[in-house]
């Protein structure tokens, strides 16, 4: 498996898997108990674009975890996964 450090993805731009970029990485969330990464705390580009994600108290759209497929260059999240989380959040 490949390593690479934290400090490395702050500022990182986040994409979908269709090439649309979706805002930058601000920080992340981790269980410290298990070591286990939760959710990315992502700074949209577009406030609309992630409007209906559970939000952190500067309004920066929290994405799970187990969205992403893929970090090298960029950040890459499931976009139809993405979408069913959206719908789910609705009220």
């Amino acid at each position: 498996m490949a390593q690479i450090f934290a400090s490395r993805l702050r500022g990182m731009d986040v994409l979908t898997d269709k090439g649309i970029k979706i805002g930058r990485l601000h920080d992340m969330t981790v269980d410290e108990e298990k070591g286990e990464i939760i959710s990315l705390v992502v700074r949209p580009l577009i406030r609309e674009r992630l409007e209906k994600l559970p939000k952190d108290p500067d309004g920066n759209a929290l994405i799970p975890f187990s969205l992403v497929t893929a970090m090298r260059d960029y950040i890459v999240v499931n976009e139809q996964a993405l979408a069913i989380q959206q719908l789910r959040a609705r009220p």
